[in-house]
């Protein structure tokens, strides 16, 4: 009986030391969840999706994108702000389905789990991505029939930001 409590207590304290090390990776790595992914309501224009930002950084340019990256995305449009070192592209599409397939057209092309910062969740209905490229980060989303991209160097502050401002006008 002794024995067999002392392996007891040895494979638990082993299981715990695994936990405890993948933990500890994860965390060293920076692989948690960034945020959950908030996007303007379906009845927003790719413009309104812009402009609503507008309220808290200064709108510099904007205009029409067709892809990110070599990669053929649709119809959307881009946005640079002042004080923010990156770029913003909102996509609208018909349904989820299309979102959700460039979404992971995106993800394959940029996907690299190996890399120090890389992140991508896909539950279904959304999925988040983050991945730390050359000298910048890339940030994407999709829920519902929108898919939101930026890149830069430094955006953590404005990706939270603009998620902030679609959630707060999602309610």
């Amino acid at each position: 009986m002794h024995a067999t409590y002392r392996r007891s207590v040895q494979g638990n304290l082993r299981g715990l030391m695994l936990i405890f090390s993948v933990l500890a990776i994860l965390s060293l790595t920076g692989c948690a969840v960034p945020f959950f992914p908030e996007v303007p309501p379906s009845s927003y224009s790719l413009d309104a999706a812009i402009n609503v930002l507008a309220g808290k950084y200064y709108l510099l340019d904007s205009g029409h994108v067709e892809g990110f990256g070599g990669i053929e995305l649709g119809q959307g449009r881009y946005a640079t702000f002042a004080d923010v070192d990156g770029i913003l592209l909102v996509f609208k599409y018909e349904s989820e389905e299309e979102a959700k397939e460039r979404w992971g057209a995106l993800t394959k092309k940029y996907g690299n789990p190996f890399r120090l910062k890389y992140f991508k969740i896909s539950m279904g209905n959304y999925g988040v991505f983050t991945v730390r490229l050359e000298k910048s980060d890339l940030y994407a989303w999709y829920k519902d029939n929108w898919l939101i991209i930026v890149n830069g160097d430094n955006v953590e502050r404005f990706v939270q930001d603009v998620n902030n401002i679609y959630k707060t006008i999602r309610q």
